[in-house]
């Protein structure tokens, strides 16, 4: 699995938009170090909406390496 660290978000619509789309699955791991799967979950996309951006880290784990590069090309949009 690959390791992303997400600080910033840009378009959260384009966020979910990739996620969905993604090749393989995105974990999101949880404060309790537990992963969910984000692109089986709904709740947990819709729960993005919620974060506050000055207290924003997510941990991705992704599955194939593909996503990995739109998840980078992402990041740089967002000014992560």
């Amino acid at each position: 699995m690959y390791r992303i660290n997400i600080r910033k978000m840009g378009n959260i619509e384009t966020f979910i938009n990739m996620v969905k789309n993604s090749r393989g699955n995105i974990y999101l791991e949880l404060p309790n170090q537990m992963l969910c799967d984000l692109k089986q979950n709904e709740e947990a996309l819709q729960m993005l909406y919620m974060i506050n951006p000055k207290e924003f880290w997510l941990e991705l784990f992704l599955t194939d390496q593909q996503d990995s590069y739109d998840f980078m090309r992402y990041m740089v949009g967002a000014g992560a």
